[in-house]
């Protein structure tokens, strides 16, 4: 065998190696710590301006902490281990921390994965000073997508002129029977969740119909590759982000655990 040929044949199973473990990769479940907080001096001391016309938009594919499986969450919580680290923010003065949670998750393909819906901060009505979503995919890294905004309501949700910037109105999970496959809801089929909701005895008005809007919308929208075991820091100028993913031992994994 020629050394270009044994190149060319070292080459493939390289590839080939490397497509089975992203294969394997996929449907594995992890732990993870996300850490979402705002600059408390502001977008105006930070030199820049809030955008003119954000896009702001949820996505079809979807999940919150509230959606399961067959009577199961499919984002189990779990202890916190980045305490030090939200201490540490909260000390400095600077910051303000707006979400802190960590949960167990089995990661999938781009193709697969649902945004995870979150919210955090002062509420104004049915939303938050924190919006958005995250998406967790894995191929042959572990990669992770931000649309997040941080909405201004300093002059009150009430009052802002109809020049300000409409907020979506977050889905909500339906309550979805036993088997049914909840992550790949869409717009329609969140309005008859919340509306099934509605109709609960006891359950609160819902006001999703009213327009709310923001005086400003700052955005954190960012892609990046990560590595398992390591602390990962997105920033912008109102909002950062940490985040860390952990492998889970097979007997730690809430979702075998769960028969999920």
């Amino acid at each position: 065998m020629t050394r270009t040929l044994r190149l060319c044949f070292t080459l493939l199973l390289s590839l080939t190696a490397a497509s089975a473990n992203a294969v394997n990769y996929a449907g594995t479940p992890f732990e993870i710590e996300v850490v979402v907080f705002s600059h408390t001096q502001g977008m105006e001391k930070s030199g820049e301006t809030w955008p003119a016309a954000p896009q702001l938009q949820y996505p079809q594919r979807w999940v919150d902490f509230h959606t399961a499986k067959g009577g199961v969450p499919l984002l189990t919580q779990v202890p916190t281990q980045l305490n030090n680290k939200v201490a540490a923010l909260n000390r400095s003065g600077n910051y303000r921390v707006l979400f802190h949670r960590a949960w167990q998750q089995v990661l999938q393909q781009k193709h697969r994965s649902p945004a995870i819906v979150i919210s955090g901060g002062d509420s104004y009505g049915d939303h938050h000073q924190l919006e958005g979503s995250i998406t967790l995919s894995v191929s042959h890294y572990l990669h992770l997508s931000t649309d997040l905004w941080y909405n201004d309501f300093s002059a009150g949700a009430d009052n802002v002129a109809l020049s300000g910037v409409l907020l979506p109105q977050a889905p909500r999970a339906p309550l979805a029977p036993s088997g049914d496959e909840p992550m790949d809801l869409s717009a329609s089929a969140a309005a008859a969740g919340a509306a099934a909701t509605e109709r609960l005895p006891g359950a609160a008005t819902n006001t999703a119909s009213l327009p709310v809007y923001a005086r400003h919308v700052a955005l954190l929208q960012a892609k990046r590759r990560l590595r398992s075991g390591e602390l990962h820091y997105f920033d912008s100028p109102l909002l950062g982000l940490l985040i860390e993913i952990r492998k889970v031992a097979p007997s730690d994994s809430a979702a075998d655990n769960s028969g999920a």
